[in-house]
Parts: C-alpha cells; sequence; structure tokens
C-alpha cells in the first residue's frame, strides 16, 4: 500500500458514489451506459472471486472495497432497469460491448500463457483486467449519440478517469521500491484504460465544458476531435434508428403522442425525455424547415 494506490481506490469508490447520487439526484439514468455498467459487474465478479476463500480480517480495506463495487454496479443496473428512465441503447452499442467482451475471453489465455501463469483464476483476473480497459468505449459511444441532457458530469468522468492513472503511479512506485513488483499485464491495459479516459478528457475539457458542467449533450463532431474516440468509434453515424424515430415524430406531429400520459412530464414512452430538444421541434414548424436529428437513443 502506498499514496497512489489509496489515492486510486477513494477515486474509484467516489466515482460510484458520484454516479449513483446522480442518477438519484436527476431521477433519471439518462446518458449512462448499462452495456457499460454489465461489463464493470463481469470486471469486479471474475477479479474478486478470492472473497469466496480469502479472510476479510487479511485486509479489510480489500475487502471492503471489493464488496463496494460488485453491490455498488449492482445497484446501478437495478436503478437503470427498474426505477429511473434511461437512455436506449442501439444495436451498434450492442456490438460493441460484444466485441469488447469477446475480445477480452481471446486475449486471456493468450496473455496468461505469455506470463507464464497456468491457474484458471490467474486467467479470469487477466480477462477482468483487459475487458475494464475497454468496457468504458460503449459510454463513450451513448455520449456521443445522445442528444438529451444527461446525468454524467465532470466529477464522475474525472474520478473515473483519475483512478486507473493513480493505480499508474503505484506500479512505478512498487517497481522502484525494494519490493521490485511489475505486473505487466496489469500495467499495459491499465495505459489503455487511462489512454481512453484521456483522449476523452481533452475533447470535454477544449470543447464541452460548457455543455456538459451540469450535463448535458456530446456532439459527435466534437467528439471526433479525440485521437482514440474517433479511431475506435469511428466519425459515425448519429442518425436516429426507425424505432427511435417514432416517439419524436408523434410529439412533433400530434403534440401529445409519444409522450407519457402524466401531466407535465417532459418523458416519452421509452423513457426518452424529450425537453431537451423542444426548442428544435419547433422550429419543424417554419416553412421549408426540417428536423436535423442528431439522434435519440
Amino acid at each position: 500500500m502506498n499514496v497512489f494506490r489509496i489515492l486510486g481506490d477513494l477515486s474509484h469508490t467516489a466515482s460510484k458514489c458520484i454516479l449513483i447520487w446522480a442518477i438519484h439526484a436527476n431521477q433519471s439514468a439518462e446518458g449512462v451506459s448499462l452495456i457499460t455498467q454489465l461489463l464493470y459487474v463481469g470486471v469486479f465478479i471474475t477479479r474478486y472471486l478470492d472473497l469466496f476463500w480469502t479472510s476479510p480480517f487479511g485486509s479489510i480495506w480489500n475487502f471492503s472495497l471489493k464488496i463496494f463495487y460488485i453491490l455498488s454496479s449492482l445497484y446501478i443496473i437495478f436503478l437503470m432497469m427498474q426505477v429511473y428512465a434511461r437512455t436506449r441503447e442501439r444495436e451498434k452499442a450492442w456490438r460493441l460491448g460484444a466485441y469488447c467482451l469477446g475480445g477480452s475471453v481471446l486475449l486471456a489465455p493468450i496473455a496468461t500463457i505469455i506470463a507464464q501463469k497456468k491457474d484458471f483464476f490467474e486467467m479470469l483476473w487477466t480477462f477482468s483486467i483487459i475487458l475494464e480497459s475497454v468496457c468504458v468505449i460503449p459510454q463513450l459511444l451513448l455520449l456521443r449519440q445522445t442528444t438529451v441532457p444527461t446525468v454524467i458530469d465532470s466529477f464522475y468522468l474525472l474520478t473515473l478517469g483519475s483512478y486507473r492513472a493513480f493505480y499508474i503511479l503505484n506500479w512505478i512506485v512498487r517497481l522502484a521500491s525494494s519490493e521490485h513488483h511489475f505486473e505487466w499485464r496489469a500495467v499495459l491495459f491499465g495505459i489503455i484504460q487511462t489512454a481512453f479516459y484521456v483522449d476523452f478528457a481533452w475533447v470535454y475539457w477544449t470543447r464541452q465544458r460548457v455543455k456538459l458542467r451540469n450535463g448535458g449533450v456530446v456532439d459527435s463532431d466534437d467528439l471526433s476531435r479525440g485521437f482514440l474516440v474517433s479511431r475506435v468509434l469511428g466519425r459515425g453515424d448519429t442518425s436516429m434508428d426507425d424505432e427511435e424515430r417514432g416517439p419524436v415524430d408523434g410529439v412533433r406531429n400530434n403534440g401529445s403522442a409519444g409522450v407519457a400520459t402524466k401531466k407535465g412530464s417532459n418523458w416519452g414512452t421509452r423513457s426518452i425525455s424529450v425537453s431537451a430538444d423542444e426548442d428544435v421541434m419547433d422550429q419543424t414548424q417554419q416553412p421549408g424547415r426540417k428536423l436535423q436529428s442528431k439522434g435519440f437513443c
């Protein structure tokens, strides 16, 4: 244990708390990727299997954090699926999540063999490290596609991104100490994970800090300026799917169809907030003007 390891753990814990607080405070899970949260559950479960045979009294710190990460991730999924409205992710996002999962499954045994490890649980640990490095990709895609205010804010992104950066410093300290510990799998994929956050942070602070200060819109044109994000996600399609177009057209043409029956509600039948684009929809009433959608999710 050193100061960077502690700061990394605290940042990771804070990111979970901030996200849960934001969902409750906004009474919505708009902009949070269900796919990313499901992948996180897979990461924590496969990494912390030692909970079944390790005494909690060996390290109260580690034991408590492992339990918290698993339970908090499951709780976020519960909120998204059962309690609050959330953004519906499109087929492309699910394919990306499947690629992340499948790629991690394929790379895990290879990396384990290269590391000269033969234990099955070592392979599961390697899998969790690889998966965690890429499971944020569906979240970045969702932020690029959504045109409604999100509960994602700068504090969540900052704490989630900094936690792995602190861990990199922790690895450097451990390597330089008398312990001379170096785990190349954690370092390599930890750097990849941090690179995604740094790339997105650069876009955020240079182009999006006003829009996202209290939750807002991420434009695909702005995100395309990122080096990694644009290459992994492409400069891509932000148009609506046919399924997504219906409720919005209903609001535009009928004024009432496609929105919740509750008076004063701004949530659509698919739990999609349309309030952020009301001014855009109003412009469509002018002759010769057509709605240019950036893609509801």
